[in-house]
């Protein structure tokens, strides 16, 4: 059966039962936000839902499988009264929002050779949250690092991640914390390739937006040294001859942007990180705006496009928009792998 069907949970994310009476609401998946994006729900009846400590999620089915695009804490709820009965209006946030409003209550300090990934999964489920699919890695801080109390537990986390360089904490549509080791565009898997022909699953309309102002072509990351050593330095260039922004193609000219303070373990890490950023500040450079039908795409999945000109172009999943009718179509912002 296509459409959408939606789930009640506890706070545990045990299944309490379908939540019936879902007559709209909306979700957007956003890559670059630390909190994966948000929604709303439209109901026109509330049940025996608890607010403040139930959850949502909400499954697609295409006819063929089903698959969970989000799992969603409630916010905001809003009554509607009329002659008809009572509607509500609520509003989604993701599990990251669990994470991010924990704090650590005084100063929080890991000593140098601290085990990073192990640390990261103590702290979240140190906010009650059980349901994590980790990566291991031996990766261990070179010096140690001190946070104030009251700072967040996502930006604990997302700091130690990066000196492990690994993507920032993120959560998936079954509601599933992921700590991954961070992929090069050009190292992951085609998710899916969008081809312009009868049987195509993207509108033939499209928009690719540039932005070619200040565009670096070299990224410099500094880290953190002290007394008896030099903080690490990774620089990533973007010297290809058939990209419109790299050295030969300015003229032999560098533009160069810089971070100082980077939390990395090793040479390679910081490497890494330099070549990330450097593809970031490149994220306005080509930007496409694409709708698709519903598929089980993930942020920062690699996807392949081949529209009307037949051009192959390779680009990440950056934001994913729907609504929560029978018939949606994803509204998707991808950034073009260049």
């Amino acid at each position: 059966m296509n459409g959408w069907a939606f789930e009640l949970f506890d706070s545990e994310d045990r299944p309490l039962g379908a939540l019936d009476g879902v007559t709209g609401g909306s979700a957007e998946i956003v890559a670059q936000s630390a909190l994966g994006g948000s929604g709303s729900l439209t109901l026109d009846h509330r049940r025996d839902i608890d607010w403040l400590s139930h959850r949502v999620q909400a499954t697609f089915s295409d006819g063929v499988r089903p698959w969970a695009v989000g799992t969603y804490l409630l916010s905001s709820p809003t009554e509607y009264h009329s002659e008809v009965g009572v509607s509500y209006s609520v509003g989604l946030l993701t599990k990251m929002n669990v994470i991010n409003e924990d704090t650590v209550e005084q100063r929080f300090t890991l000593p140098a050779g601290t085990t990073v990934i192990p640390a990261v999964v103590a702290l979240i489920e140190s906010t009650g949250e059980t349901r994590i699919a980790v990566t291991a890695s031996e990766a261990a801080l070179t010096s140690g690092l001190t946070w104030e109390a009251g700072t967040s537990k996502l930006t604990i986390i997302n700091d130690l991640l990066q000196a492990a360089g690994y993507w920032s904490l993120w959560c998936d549509g079954s509601g599933l914390f992921r700590v991954e080791p961070y992929i090069d565009p050009a190292s992951r898997p085609v998710s899916f390739e969008f081809e312009h022909g009868e049987t195509s699953v993207h509108f033939p309309d499209w928009a690719r937006e540039q932005d070619l102002s200040s565009v670096p072509n070299r990224f410099v990351a500094v880290g953190q040294g002290d007394e008896t050593a030099a903080p690490l330095a990774g620089v990533a260039t973007n010297e290809d001859p058939n990209s419109l922004y790299s050295y030969q193609a300015r003229g032999g000219r560098w533009i160069t942007a810089t971070e100082e303070g980077v939390e990395a373990t090793t040479q390679t890490i910081i490497d890494q990180y330099a070549a990330r950023k450097l593809a970031d500040a490149m994220s306005p450079v080509s930007r496409l705006t694409v709708t698709h039908a519903m598929l089980p795409l993930n942020p920062n999945d690699l996807v392949a496009f081949i529209p009307e000109d037949g051009r192959r172009r390779l680009a990440t999943v950056q934001r994913m928009s729907c609504s929560f009718e029978f018939d949606t179509d994803v509204r998707a912002e991808w950034r073009e792998v260049t």
